[in-house]
């Protein structure tokens, strides 16, 4: 945050900072898509997007050791809804921008102006320009800037887009461009530099230690080694000489600088911000998990997967979908559109059923890819109705009902046309369509299943004149009901 006029600045001061030494230093760039939301009204769009220019090029300059920093910015004229119109006490318009408290503020931008990252390397950091920010309306705190430390930094403070006000060159004319550092200043805290009236607090032996050690006490121009001059209302604003990127005072010879320290310090940190390939890392930029980039896959491209549902702390963002042999969760997350066993796998032959044609059906292992296979005929073993031409799985056997004549193999009753199935409850093992009483047969049937040694069938009940032998109490063969018994034993 920069300084002004009857405005205190605010920055979150964290008790743990982690610098961790990288095993080897980035001699490529930092390249940082930047997407500046301009919504101001105290200046045309065009004398903004100049004085945005000048600020690049300063925070070029000044962030250009390894990885140097090279900014490509869009920039977008906005008026958004919840920033306000007001005027002036010289009739002129400027964009208002107020809260009750900081989290009000937080929550606005995490809501509206978040960092973005559709894939690891797809994304832009996102800057809301406006002309007067407020974060305390009713003790008229206003801020001319704000960024957020690293989360390496602080691990419970979230990654929010940088704002940036035209206050500082209120009642100027804008091409002089007085304040020409500002962008720096809030990129510097992004890049995990506090300012320069801030203590270090160095947890790991081996991290840079204390950037702002060299500074002498002049309390928010720290950095000043020269005469500081107060502003009308006595606060100390301008060093007579060079000062500090990170300091609250401007310089009056226009020249700011940040020491070796710092220099190493942010640097350190966009090496973090980048891929093992050089490229930048968006989702290491947009911070804990917040506002994302999508709640399902079809907000994504086709070869893309929303990590929706992932358990971590990381933001919703469209990820490329993974090849062959990755680790996996969930079958979306493979280019193959399959995962087996926690890896992406060769795509399956099928999906449903109906991939398959008639005849056949898609097989679905536990392990193993799906393919199509032929329908299952009867009493072979089944998991499902669909997998049998029959179109029932009964206990795990393909059964087909009314489809065994008496005497052919069966597993369940309802299978005979005719009579009872023998084998036991459950069809584990097969048994055959017989009848063991006149019940079991139809209408018209008696069931020959007595003593006389004939197979257990059913068959049809006798006219009158045939013969109904055998031993006593066969009148149940009779269509009539009765056999005359001894001697002849005929149907009466």
């Amino acid at each position: 945050m920069k300084r002004l006029k009857h405005v205190v600045s605010i920055c979150a001061i964290v008790a743990l900072v982690w610098l961790c030494p990288l095993s080897s230093v980035w001699a490529g760039n930092f390249d940082a898509n930047i997407h500046f939301h301009i919504n101001t009204q105290r200046y045309t769009y065009d004398e903004i997007v100049k004085w945005l220019r000048v600020n690049i090029e300063m925070a070029e300059s000044l962030y250009s050791n390894n990885p140097a920093l090279v900014i490509h910015p869009t920039f977008v004229q906005e008026n958004h809804t919840a920033i306000k119109i007001q005027t002036d006490s010289n009739g002129k318009n400027f964009s208002y921008l107020g809260f009750d408290n900081v989290s009000d503020l937080e929550k606005f931008m995490d809501d509206n102006f978040d960092n973005q990252a559709r894939t690891k390397t797809d994304g832009h950091l996102t800057v809301l320009v406006v002309d007067t920010v407020v974060k305390n309306e009713e003790k008229n705190k206003g801020l001319c800037g704000r960024a957020t430390f690293p989360h390496w930094v602080n691990p419970f403070n979230r990654k929010r887009g940088i704002i940036i006000a035209t206050c500082v060159v209120a009642d100027t004319d804008p091409k002089v461009l007085t304040q020409r550092y500002l962008l720096a200043h809030e990129l510097g805290h992004f890049f995990s530099l506090k300012h320069t009236f801030e203590p270090y607090v160095n947890l790991n032996p081996l991290s840079v230690s204390n950037c702002n050690k060299e500074f002498g006490n002049h309390i928010k121009c720290n950095s000043c080694q020269g005469q500081v001059k107060p502003d009308s209302a006595g606060d100390l604003r301008e060093c007579k000489g060079i000062s500090n990127v990170m300091d609250y005072c401007t310089s009056g010879i226009g020249k700011e600088v940040l020491n070796a320290c710092q220099l190493s310090r942010a640097a350190k940190q966009r090496e973090r911000y980048l891929t093992s390939d050089g490229k930048t890392d968006y989702q290491a930029m947009a911070g804990l998990r917040g506002e994302g980039q999508c709640e399902a896959d079809a907000d994504c491209e086709d070869d893309e997967f929303c990590t929706a549902g992932v358990l971590d702390l990381k933001r919703n963002v469209c990820k490329a979908k993974k090849p062959l042999g990755s680790s996996c969760t969930d079958k979306r997350q493979c280019a193959s559109d399959r995962c087996n066993l926690g890896t992406c796998k060769v795509a399956d032959e099928c999906q449903a059923d109906s991939d398959c044609g008639a005849g056949n059906y898609c097989g679905e292992p536990i392990a193993g890819q799906r393919t199509c296979k032929a329908k299952l005929s009867d009493g072979s073993v089944c998991t499902k109705a669909d997998q049998c031409q029959a179109g029932r799985c009964k206990t795990g056997f393909c059964s087909a009902p009314t489809s065994a004549s008496m005497g052919e193999s069966c597993r369940f009753d309802d299978e005979c046309r005719e009579g009872k199935c023998t084998a036991p409850v459950g069809g584990l093992t097969k048994g055959t369509c017989v009848c063991k009483k006149d019940s079991d047969c139809g209408s018209g049937k008696w069931c020959d299943g007595g003593v006389d040694a004939k197979v257990n069938a059913c068959r049809p009940k006798l006219d009158k004149g045939e013969s109904c032998a055998g031993v006593a109490g066969n009148d149940h063969k009779c269509k009539s009901g009765q056999c005359s018994g001894f001697p002849k034993y005929v149907c009466k």
